[in-house]
């Protein structure tokens, strides 16, 4: 478990507690916290915790204060995309990933995810596009790698002959 200082002066975008009463501890310390100091990375962990244990409405009402205490918080905006996602609020996502992106447009795992929900929202060539980028900003990173090839494939890009002579294909 994470302690409260930690939580309350970085954003993560996972917390991923082993049980229930670590969940329950965290959000009743950062609460509590919150009752003196008002701080966007204490709300967005706390909106994390709500969301892991499926508290999604107290997920997104912290999400929402996280980002109106600090609109450069982009590990908040991809945590509120995610929770946007799992209620098939597609384009609110897109928005928040979209966000997430301008403001670090260097955190590969931005890209990775609104590609993802692109990809599963059918838009193929935007997902390849973000896949590309993600892969740009971590060129070993295998599932992205996957991705693109499985992308290619199914839009029928083919890979230049030379490079199919390259790896023996």
């Amino acid at each position: 478990m994470k302690p409260t200082s930690e939580l309350y002066n970085k954003s993560f975008r996972i917390l991923f507690f082993d049980e229930m009463w670590e969940y329950e501890k965290t959000i009743s310390e950062l609460n509590e916290k919150l009752k003196t100091e008002k701080n966007s990375n204490a709300y967005n962990n706390l909106g994390v915790a709500h969301f892991e244990i499926g508290q999604l409405e107290k997920g997104i009402e912290n999400l929402n204060l996280a980002i109106e205490f600090d609109k450069r918080n982009s590990i908040a905006y991809s945590n509120r995309a995610e929770l946007n996602k799992k209620w098939n609020k597609n384009q609110d996502a897109e928005n928040d990933y979209g966000k997430a992106i301008q403001l670090n447009p260097k955190d590969a795992t931005f890209w990775r995810c609104r590609a993802y929900l692109r990809k599963e929202n059918r838009e193929l060539e935007k997902a390849l596009s973000d896949f590309k980028q993600a892969k740009k900003l971590e060129p070993k990173f295998q599932p992205t790698k996957n991705e693109i090839t499985e992308l290619e494939k199914e839009l029928g890009i083919e890979p230049k002959s030379w490079i199919k002579k390259l790896i023996g294909k």
